[in-house]
């Protein structure tokens, strides 16, 4: 009996699902046969119908791209003088290629050194290795010494026989010619591909330019150039204010070699040092011109010129060049001797805030010698003395201390429990008191009467004997924000790197006591350019502003043609904010400092100067070398001028105090002479 059918059982077909899977592999495979077969073609056709064509491109040409260097920014003086200058020489490059070897180097070096001569001072141990394992037969007595195992070619081989030739060197010599080609393969290997390195820059022979020109095709990457030196034509005594620069032989400034490498600097660039070559670095360097060189399969080469390059752009400066050669003749002529440490000047225009001459000298008072030092108006502070009153005063009136209406004080002797007494130069034993009002004190330099200013700022009034107990330290700011309205003891903002704010003495409570000698410039120290900015301060009628050098930036195109492209505008930083007749009444007294018939008066040496000037003279108690001394000091301007001045001369004796108003007298003349006409005054 056969079993019934099942009905629904499912059947498998040859046309269900297992039998389409082959089809697809199929496809696939036939997709991939297919690119298999395009790419054989494309392969035969590179290989056999174009061949011959890629064969051509690759041997017939190589190019490269070299940047050459151009000339640095020139630097002027306010008349349009050059102050700095570019000197241009003939000089031996070479430009590294793309891709070369050692040997090919060290053959391109030994050609070069036939037929020219360099230093090798600076022919360095490693080098000197290098180049001299370069050669098989010296190489050979390197093995043979050294025993090395490694097999030639290596890099174990190559490090083995120079490390054993850098701790021998001396059973390796080589001779003042091979030392000379070592010397020109360091330079070569030292450089970056593409970049331009100077084989020698200076004192090239013209018999070695002739050498090396009819030579350079045999010379890859060898030429004739043009190296630039920086060239001073009034004189190097500027160099103290401009600053220097790197010579190819010095390289890069160590402190910032990895910054400038990853700028695009080659390691034999010219670059700014210090001062003003250093901050304006980005604006004198200038952009390198780009030449591609292309070398045919015989070894010719063809260049040509894809960016002519700029030469970096001018600075012109405030400085009247002739009139900073003068201050600073003035100084040097007039520095005293025995302890004196320096003179210092600086002449503003207080409306600008544009320099027009910084000077300064430093004395070895051992030696005597004295070094121009420009900078050490901005990177050295001293205490100066009584120069601060105006300052002090005007802080007096800005806290309310006291006012135009009423300002009488008199001048006593200071006598405070746990401080030796202070007096007024004139009024050392009290024999001398007298009621003076601010114009009064700031003509005879009171120093009791700013001192008891300091003590109303601190809610005291003076008697004999008081305690400083009750006084506040923050006394201490208070002085030093009023202070710093005329910018002292803060940065001025000058265009010149360095620039210190100067040393403030403590304010602890143990400290209080010298908040009497910080009322009359005793105690914080101060720089020369802080002083101008001070007197600008002072002269302009209150308004603070940014003193500069540089006074505008021009730019050369590829025509040399010179643009200005930015001119420094003054800038105010801040301003006093005294009332008219606070101000009136400082501008009083520091006329009565030079032009008072009180035998009191401290600036009458300056009454003869024509235009007529006011002034704040100032004599700080200093010690120098082991002997008591004085900083002396000057703030002047000529009323509603463009001229003001300050003068700093530390370390002199007593009888050398007026030298500071010897030294304004002359640079007044100098300036009325030099820079403007004395007509031009209060126009």
């Amino acid at each position: 009996m056969q079993s019934p059918k099942r009905r629904g059982k499912r059947r498998v077909s040859t046309n269900g699902s297992l039998s389409r899977i082959p089809v697809r592999l199929n496809v696939l495979m036939g997709i991939v046969v297919l690119m298999l077969g395009a790419l054989g073609w494309r392969l035969a056709t590179l290989q056999i119908t174009d061949s011959a064509k890629y064969k051509t491109a690759v041997t017939s040409a190589e190019s490269s791209v070299e940047q050459v260097n151009v000339q640095r920014g020139m630097i002027y003086d306010s008349t349009g003088q050059a102050l700095v200058a570019n000197k241009g020489s003939q000089a031996i490059t070479y430009t590294k290629p793309k891709s070369i070897t050692e040997s090919e180097m060290y053959a391109i070096a030994n050609n070069v050194g036939k037929y020219l001569t360099v230093d090798t001072k600076q022919l360095s141990t490693p080098n000197y290795a290098t180049y001299y394992i370069q050669d098989p037969k010296r190489a050979k007595r390197v093995v043979e010494a050294s025993g090395t195992t490694a097999a030639p070619g290596t890099d174990a081989y190559v490090n083995a026989l120079r490390g054993y030739v850098e701790k021998h060197k001396k059973r390796f010599p080589l001779t003042d010619l091979q030392k000379n080609k070592a010397m020109i393969y360091q330079k070569m290997a030292n450089s970056y591909a593409l970049s331009t390195v100077y084989l020698k820059e200076t004192d090239v022979t013209q018999q070695e330019i002739a050498d090396i020109g009819e030579r350079q095709s045999k010379m890859p990457g060898v030429k004739v150039g043009i190296y630039y030196t920086r060239d001073y034509p009034q004189g190097d005594a500027i160099k103290s204010l401009v600053g220097g620069t790197s010579t190819s032989k010095s390289g890069l400034p160590e402190d910032s070699v990895n910054s400038l490498l990853t700028q695009g600097y080659s390691r034999d660039d010219v670059v700014g040092t210090s001062y003003l070559e250093k901050k304006y670095e980005s604006t004198l360097k200038g952009t390198k011109a780009r030449v591609e060189v292309t070398t045919d399969k015989d070894g010719n080469t063809k260049e040509t010129t894809q960016y002519k390059g700029q030469a970096g752009d001018n600075l012109t400066l405030t400085i009247n060049a002739k009139f900073q050669n003068d201050v600073q003749d003035i100084l040097e002529k007039n520095i005293p001797g025995g302890n004196t440490t320096g003179a210092y000047a600086v002449v503003i225009n207080p409306k600008t805030g544009g320099i027009y001459a910084t000077a300064g000298v430093n004395r070895d008072y051992e030696t005597g010698k004295l070094t121009a030092d420009a900078l050490s108006t901005v990177n050295q502070a001293n205490v100066v003395g009584s120069v601060v009153k105006p300052a002090m005063i005007t802080t007096g009136f800005m806290n309310g201390a006291i006012t135009p209406e009423n300002n009488t004080i008199t001048d006593q002797p200071i006598s405070v429990a746990g401080t030796p007494t202070k007096s007024s130069w004139w009024n050392r034993n009290g024999s001398g008191n007298m009621p003076l009002t601010a114009d009064t004190a700031l003509m005879m330099s009171s120093n009791t009467y700013v001192m008891q200013v300091m003590l109303r700022l601190g809610g005291l009034n003076y008697f004999p004997g008081m305690s400083l107990g009750a006084l506040p330290t923050s006394v201490y700011q208070t002085m030093r924000d009023g202070f710093a309205r005329f910018g002292l003891g803060v940065k001025t903002g000058i265009d010149l790197p360095g620039e210190i704010t100067g040393i403030k003495g403590s304010t602890t409570r143990e400290h209080i006591g010298n908040a009497l000698d910080e009322s009359f410039g005793q105690y914080d120290t101060y720089t020369t350019m802080q002083l101008a900015q001070y007197v600008a301060t002072i002269a302009n009628g209150g308004y603070r502003v940014r003193p500069h050098i540089v006074q505008s930036i021009q730019s050369r195109d590829t025509a040399n043609k010179v643009t200005t492209t930015t001119t420094i505008p003054t800038e105010v930083l801040g301003t006093v904010g005294w009332t008219k007749d606070e101000r009136d009444l400082i501008w009083k007294g520091m006329n009565e400092v030079v032009h008072s018939s009180s035998g009191y008066a401290t600036g009458t040496h300056l009454k003869d100067v024509k235009p007529e000037v006011s002034a704040k003279t100032g004599t700080a108690e200093t010690t120098t070398n082991g002997a008591t001394t004085v900083t002396s000091s000057l703030i002047s301007f000529v009323p509603d001028s463009d001229v003001a001045l300050a003068v700093v001369i530390p370390g002199t004796d007593d009888a050398d105090e007026n030298v500071n108003q010897a030294i304004g007298s002359q640079i007044y003349a100098a300036f009325w002479k030099d820079v403007q006409d004395a007509g031009s005054a209060n126009k």
